[in-house]
């Protein structure tokens, strides 16, 4: 029984991550306004939280700040303006892949 309460209660926070777009979130990262700068940051790493080593693979000999993953994401955009609308959740994992990609793997007696 606690565990149907649980997952009831966490239902709000399973939202989908494509509530934002790509301006809004470049919005946030460059706002001059803590609260909207502390919402992009908060977005961004809820996105690599959820993909990361799924979708990205980020060095794991030193540890990566928030800062700088903001920094990532926030210069994407940037330099990308056309993919300003796009998801949230697709531009950051795109600046992401971009910054870290994985390593393919070859399944043996296979040729890619």
């Amino acid at each position: 029984m606690r565990k149907i309460l649980f997952v009831l209660l966490c239902l709000p926070a399973l939202a989908r991550a494509e509530f934002w777009t790509g301006n809004d979130l470049y919005s946030g990262l460059t706002s001059n306004e803590l609260m909207s700068k502390m919402q992009a940051l908060g977005y961004v790493m809820g996105v690599y939280d959820t993909g990361v080593t799924l979708a990205f693979c980020p060095p794991t000999e030193r540890g990566i700040t928030a800062g700088q993953i903001n920094d990532i994401v926030r210069l994407y955009l940037e330099r990308n303006p056309a993919q300003r609308n796009k998801t949230g959740d697709r531009v950051v994992l795109d600046a992401l892949i971009k910054t870290w990609p994985c390593p393919t793997s070859k399944t043996p007696g296979r040729s890619t």
